[in-house]
Parts: structure tokens; sequence; C-alpha cells
């Protein structure tokens, strides 16, 4: 009887911490998709004003400009999976779409911020 109590207590204790483990992920999940879709929203704002200013001509800057567009559109196939991953409740596919679309998006911003700067002179 003693054997049987410790072992049910033992599987609830693993029980709770799996429940546990799995809030924790899917916390860790909306964490990286807000992180994900907030510099989406900015690498969304530096490329609305790259429309409006064109590439002026500047091959370095086209280059970074098309570059950029690239990486978003990355990001998007990531953020895509990270979004199908969470509605099917799949923690670690939908943190590892998050964080790749994350990086991705940084690597669009940093582009397009360095065909800014070309454009402006700096």
């Amino acid at each position: 009887m003693r054997i049987l109590n410790t072992l049910l207590i033992t599987l609830l204790i693993l029980g709770f911490t799996n429940i546990a483990f799995a809030a924790q992920n899917e916390e860790t999940a909306k964490s990286w998709q807000e992180q994900a879709t907030s510099t989406r929203a900015q690498v969304m704002a530096v490329y609305g004003e790259l429309e409006k200013t064109g590439d002026k001509g500047n091959p370095m800057a086209k280059e970074l400009i098309t570059d950029a567009v690239a990486q978003l559109g990355e990001g998007d196939k990531f953020l895509k999976q990270g979004d199908e991953a969470m509605a099917a409740q799949e923690w670690e596919k939908a943190n590892y779409g998050y964080n790749m679309a994350w990086q991705y998006y940084v690597k669009a911003a940093t582009a397009g911020l360095n065909a800014k700067s070309i454009l402006a002179g700096q």
C-alpha cells in the first residue's frame, strides 16, 4: 500500500510538472509571437519610408532594399508556421517559428535601415 501511495504521489507530481511546463512553453510562444509581430511592424514602418523615397538610383541602396524585402518574406513564412503551430498547441514548433521569424525581421530591419542611411548620405 505504501508503494502504491508513493507511486501515486509521484505520478501526481509529474503530472503537475508537465502542466506547468506546458504552460511555460505556451507563455514563451506567446512572448515570441509578440516579439516577432512587433518587430515586423517596425520593419514595415521602415519599408514604408523606403517605398516613398525609392532607391534614388543608388545600387547599394537598391540591393539592400531587395534584401530587406526577401528577409521580410522569409520572416512572414516562419510567422505563419508559428501561428499554425500555436493554433495546434505545438508550443515548441511555435517557439521555433516565431524565433526564426523574429531573426529574419531583424535582418530585414538592418538591411532597410542601412539603405535608409545610404540614401540620407550618412
